[in-house]
């Protein structure tokens, strides 16, 4: 190992010794085949981070000819049964993706329906999937992995199961099969040797980058993760490729975290810590390989009441029945206008029968007007009805959904700007003053106030219907939701929508917004923020807001 190489060893344990619980990583230099790790041959429960070599070993089956990217697979209800994960599980059954749609979910959301199709495509070709899947992964070279299942039924699991018939991999097989994709990206004899192209290699690192929820690449300056997630209850693990500024690859990386408190001395969960660790892990690798500058980030914590000024700064918020700090102050909807939107749509329900049962087809016109969601990663048309449509609009705040819906209303000549304008009437300082030509999932633009919107929040809860159904089901919640205790199926009972707080680079002139309603021991708790132009460290701020005003009593 160089002396070099060295260094960043150093750097990555004074990390891991920050936290108390065991990590097993591995870090694999491209340009040299050196690595460098810690307890990374120790068998672990795989999770999601499986889908790596799924994807792959079904990539061979195309580049084989067994199976064909384009062809469509239907979503039928059987295939909701226990999954957690992924954004299909909300919406209706019947819609149809071509196989690398699929594949992209699986990857984007870490959809466990998509991930199903994926299995039952593999099995057609081959007769015996997971057999497949586990002889694709010996050839590669991953010793420690086997494939046992189609996915984990994470809901039913506790803290302390076993793993002896779950899917099982190690951080050094993750780290190898991610540095000969990036091989297999450069070279076509190595991409032979995965059974693929370097074509479809580079599809795979395009798919890989994608995914909705990065810790490893969540606050990098210059590079970009191409990375997946895996989620367990008592584990979580990262695994990715580092990109150059120029998009290529320069180190595989692959950290598990294990044995996870649930929460730590201080208040906060212990997964929150176990995420803060991923992104210090991310940005050291950066800094090592690209030159950068390392700056610690804020962490989230339980600030006690009397403290919330000093620790939120900037931050304008008020709590339902406790702390306001300028709720009155106006600012742009910055991630809630989506939330104005829903309400104004469920009102329309009781002048338009139908409405939500009427379809709509997502199409790459809509795409190419989205600047976030998963569908913009995907090909070709999607019918979905309108409630599905608000569904990806309230929980993954899909811009390509929402455009298809400003279209569709405006082909039946309703005015939703009008009838926006109506439904905020009663609201001294919230003002409608359009719909987006280019999306962001929020449907409206507009200006707000936190007390307007707790407001709001409160019809919602008063109404009980649609727009709370949305709420409930957003995926893998930021904002003020980020820090709550649990995850998932486990996470306290809370309903909020889909922020713009993982979305680094876009509209940053505009600030920050989030909204959240979560069941507390004292009963439900409306919160509503929004953090200015400029605020450092935005979504640590609004985590530690959230679960400040959970356990405020």
């Amino acid at each position: 190992m160089s002396d070099k190489l060295y260094t960043l060893e150093n750097s990555l344990h004074e990390i891991i010794e920050g936290y108390p619980f065991s990590v097993h990583w591995q870090v694999r230099d491209i340009a040299t085949g050196q690595s460098v790790g810690a307890d990374d041959r120790d068998v672990l429960a795989a999770f999601s981070a499986r889908k790596v070599s799924v994807l792959l070993a079904c990539l061979a089956l195309v580049q084989d000819g067994k199976l064909s990217l384009d062809a469509v697979y239907v979503i039928d209800d059987p295939l909701r049964d226990g999954v957690q994960s992924g954004i299909m599980r909300h919406l209706s059954c019947g819609i149809e993706l071509s196989l690398r749609d699929h594949l992209a979910q699986m990857m984007i959301t870490s959809d466990n329906i998509c991930t199903q199709i994926v299995f039952h495509a593999i099995d057609e070709a081959t007769g015996d999937a997971l057999q497949w899947v586990n002889d694709y992964c010996a050839q590669v070279g991953m010793q420690d992995s086997q494939h046992r299942e189609i996915f984990p039924r994470s809901a039913e699991l506790d803290w302390s199961h076993p793993i002896d018939s779950m899917t099982v991999t190690s951080a050094h097989d993750q780290a190898l099969i991610l540095e000969r994709l990036a091989q297999g990206s450069q070279d076509a004899k190595q991409a032979a040797a995965l059974g693929l192209s370097v074509q479809l290699c580079e599809t795979a690192i395009e798919l890989l980058s994608n995914l909705m929820t990065p810790m490893l690449g969540a606050s990098l300056d210059w590079g970009h993760f191409a990375e997946k997630n895996g989620r367990g209850i008592r584990g979580l693990s990262q695994i990715g490729l580092l990109l150059d500024v120029a998009g290529a690859p320069v180190a595989s990386v692959a950290v598990f975290a294990e044995s996870i408190p649930v929460q730590f001395d201080d208040g906060a969960p212990g997964r929150v810590r176990a995420q803060e660790m991923f992104v210090e892990f991310g940005k050291a690798i950066e800094a090592f390989y690209l030159d950068t500058q390392r700056v610690d980030a804020m962490k989230r914590q339980l600030v006690e009441p009397d403290y919330w000024g000093q620790e939120f700064g900037e931050l304008l918020y008020a709590v339902e029945g406790g702390r306001a700090v300028h709720e009155d102050m106006v600012f742009t909807f910055s991630g809630i206008g989506k939330l104005f939107f829903a309400c104004t749509l469920a009102e329309l329900e009781d002048t338009t029968p139908g409405l939500f049962e009427a379809s709509i087809d997502i199409t790459d016109h809509h795409r190419s007007h989205a600047y976030t969601g998963s569908l913009r990663h995907l090909n070709g048309s999607v019918r979905v009805s309108v409630d599905d449509a608000m569904h990806l609009v309230i929980g993954s705040g899909d811009g390509a959904a929402t455009m298809a819906l400003l279209e569709h209303f405006k082909a039946l000549g309703v005015d939703l700007v009008e009838h926006g304008r109506r439904y905020v009437a009663n609201l001294k300082n919230t003002t409608i003053t359009g719909v987006e030509e280019r999306s962001s999932g929020e449907g409206f633009t507009g200006t707000t106030t936190a007390a307007d919107l707790l407001a709001v929040l409160r019809q919602v809860l008063e109404d009980d219907g649609r727009v709370k159904q949305w709420m409930s089901a957003v995926f893998e919640p930021d904002g003020l939701a980020n820090a709550l205790p649990g995850y998932g199926p486990h996470t306290v009972k809370h309903w909020t929508v889909s922020g713009w707080g993982r979305v680094r680079d876009y509209d940053e002139y505009q600030g920050r917004s989030s909204v959240l309603i979560v069941e507390c021991p004292q009963g439900l708790v409306g919160i509503a923020a929004h953090a200015p132009i400029g605020t450092q460290d935005v979504s640590a701020k609004f985590g530690s807001l959230g679960l400040a005003a959970y356990v405020k009593d």
